[in-house]
């Protein structure tokens, strides 16, 4: 297993906890969340932008915020969650440039920190979590979440 699916695993697992499902399963459900909570946290750590970086973003979402065209009543319009900047984009564009270069080196390090973990995510992991027979997971459970627990191997296959 790569440690990208890992992260995929928590989610999965993560967005079906608490619901009512049969104690064999949720015991599945607990146990692998336990198992890979370590890893996980590790992972997330690495992941997190430097004190830096998250300043240039604050200060890069207040510009848009700030320059973004308005809707009737006077608040930013956003589309697809992003600001949408039409009359004063020039100005944006002149601003973000020159908070760019100011940032320059908190902006490369972050570039180079989110391809080492890229590069992190597709090493290999060794994970023996619980695995769990196709007749006991619930018939709700969503078509994604039965992916990711196909894609992990979690699923112990009754023989044809």
């Amino acid at each position: 297993m790569k440690k990208r699916d890992l992260l995929k695993l928590n989610g999965a697992l993560t967005s079906i906890e608490g619901r009512p499902f049969s104690v064999k399963f949720s015991y599945f459900i607990a146990k692998n969340k336990v198992m890979i909570k370590n890893e996980f946290n590790i992972l997330e750590e690495i992941r997190k932008p430097s004190e830096k970086y998250m300043e240039y973003d604050r200060k890069r979402a207040e510009l848009a915020s700030e320059l973004a065209d308005r809707d009737d009543k006077g608040q930013p319009k956003i589309e697809n969650n992003n600001f949408v900047i039409i009359e004063n984009f020039d100005k944006f564009k002149e601003m973000l440039e020159s908070m760019k270069k100011t940032y320059s080196k908190a902006i490369k390090e972050q570039e180079q920190k989110m391809k080492d973990f890229e590069a992190l995510l597709n090493e290999n992991i060794d994970y023996c979590g619980p695995k769990i027979d196709f007749k006991d997971i619930p018939e709700t459970i969503e078509p994604s979440v039965l992916e990711v627990l196909i894609t992990t191997d979690l699923i112990i296959e009754e023989p044809k």
